[in-house]
């Protein structure tokens, strides 16, 4: 029996080697740009502050109506369709205006506009995520860096299982800090296990295999939720299906039917649209008894021919913007489907609480310090698991 556990852990040994030193590159890249991305919001700001900052003269001054804004930005770019409307506005700062090209056009030059909700002035416009327009677009870069290796689906793909070989390996790298039994041990195991948790900072090679070790061991319940969150984040086709084997779920928005022929110009107008959509959305308050604390977002998808409204209610537990949706037929106004981020499914409530845990959007400053420190945390990890095997096969040929 002893040298059958002796095996497994051997086994175990070559198996989070293998895995620590392929997932290394990523792990370091995606931690070190987490790191900032939990601060995205502020960073942006400090690097485009005439983009998304506004001085208005008057601040009792009232701001310009979502909608009416749209169409300000609509008509300014004729060669593009402005299909989403941010409606949660924040004093002294931009609202945000995504654009998508016509149907038959080629790429737009930019597809990110920053409006002052007070004049409707236009403040700058990027394309988002482009790197060659300078440092304006680093922000933006690093989150697609971060999720996709700014490789699109291919990136995301990639991520997506170095997501779920990190979540394995977790685990494995948890028992193997676990003591082996033995039959003439002096001490109990807890006491042996406590070694495991403790830097001993006497020499360098101790110094980093204890920082390897005990900074997994502390880490370790944000380690796995970041890694399970980021295989439910990059490949949900894979996850949801294994999670819905446990636990109902809701119907995505990637499960909505499409239409054989996109609706680009639905009978509702947006005006009249988002009061529909203010309207069954206080309807629906009333009949799963939550509150609407705040307008998030409206947008229209002309390849579903529906309009998307997004609140932020009590069923959300992230701290700005919201999840609390529903979508409306562009034509008839008609309820078509609903989707709830807690209290509904637990499938769902789940993928909620882990998903924002991983982006910081909940917890405050606090939290946003700890998730900095632990991205910072992966990084280090991957380097001291590099160094130790490296250290360890300079022994191995020098015996």
């Amino acid at each position: 029996m002893p040298q059958r556990k002796a095996s497994l852990r051997g086994w175990l040994v070559v198996a989070h080697r293998i895995a620590g030193l392929s997932l290394a590159a990523f792990l370091v890249m995606a931690g070190l740009t987490g790191s900032l991305l939990v601060w995205n919001k502020e960073l942006d700001a400090a690097i485009n502050p005439h983009w998304l900052r506004t001085t208005t003269p008057d601040p009792s001054a009232r701001p310009i109506d979502p909608m009416a804004l749209r169409d300000m930005v609509q008509a300014q770019h004729p060669h593009a369709l402005a299909l989403r409307v941010p409606l949660a506005q924040e004093p002294g700062h931009a609202l945000v205006f995504l654009l998508r090209p016509r149907p038959g056009k080629g790429p737009l030059e930019n597809d990110e506009v920053f409006v002052d909700p007070s004049s409707g002035q236009i403040l700058g416009e990027r394309r988002w995520g482009d790197i060659t327009q300078t440092w304006r677009n680093l922000m933006p870069f690093l989150y697609r860096l971060h999720y996709s290796l700014a490789l699109g689906a291919v990136g995301t793909w990639v991520l997506g299982l170095v997501s779920l070989l990190w979540m394995v390996d977790s685990v494995i790298g948890f028992c193997l800090t676990l003591p082996t039994s033995a039959k003439n041990a002096k001490r109990p195991w807890l006491g042996r296990w406590a070694r495991a948790w403790k830097l001993d900072m006497q020499s360098r090679w101790r110094a980093t295999f204890d920082l390897h070790r005990a900074g997994g061991l502390w880490l370790w319940p944000l380690l796995f939720v970041l890694a399970w969150s980021s295989f439910a984040l990059n490949l949900p086709q894979w996850h949801d299906p294994i999670l819905r084997a446990f636990c109902s779920q809701q119907i995505s928005t990637a499960e909505l039917p499409r239409r054989k022929t996109p609706l680009w110009l639905p009978a509702l107008g947006w005006q009249a649209a988002h009061a529909q959509a203010h309207s069954l959305m206080q309807q629906l308050a009333q009949q799963q008894q939550f509150q609407v604390l705040a307008e998030s977002s409206f947008a229209y998808d002309p390849r579903l021919g529906l309009y998307r409204y997004d609140v932020r209610s009590s069923l959300d537990i992230k701290e700005e913007g919201g999840s609390t949706r529903l979508f409306m037929d562009g034509d008839s106004g008609a309820l078509v489907a609903t989707w709830f981020p807690t209290g509904t499914a637990g499938a769902d409530t789940l993928i909620t609480w882990i998903s924002n845990l991983h982006m910081a959007s909940m917890g405050g400053l606090a939290y946003k310090l700890l998730i900095t420190v632990t991205g910072v945390g992966v990084a280090m990890l991957s380097v001291t698991g590099v160094l130790i095997w490296l250290r360890k096969r300079a022994a191995r040929k020098k015996s």
